[in-house]
């Protein structure tokens, strides 16, 4: 299996959850399910966007702009062009 490393912050804590290897697994599973059905869903040029528009958006954090201030900018974007 996998090791997942816990962050310190919620080390303790974590290992407070009897059945923690249980509920991972039980999210795994539901996340490759998830997954799944979108690559049978969608095609991989969809599914590339989607994956890019993720890696912005961390992108983003990293450099300090939350997500208000994203949907802000898009708001007054997508304002400004309506308008026309």
């Amino acid at each position: 299996m996998t090791s997942i490393p816990i962050p310190k912050e919620l080390l303790e804590e974590a290992n407070e959850i009897h059945d923690l290897q249980n509920l991972v697994a039980r999210f795994l599973k539901s996340e490759i399910s998830r997954r799944q059905i979108l690559k049978k869903r969608y095609g991989p040029d969809i599914l590339n966007i989607v994956n890019q528009a993720f890696a912005e958006a961390e992108q983003l954090k990293v450099t300090g702009i939350d997500e208000k201030q994203a949907r802000l900018k898009m708001s007054k974007i997508h304002q400004s062009i309506t308008e026309q």
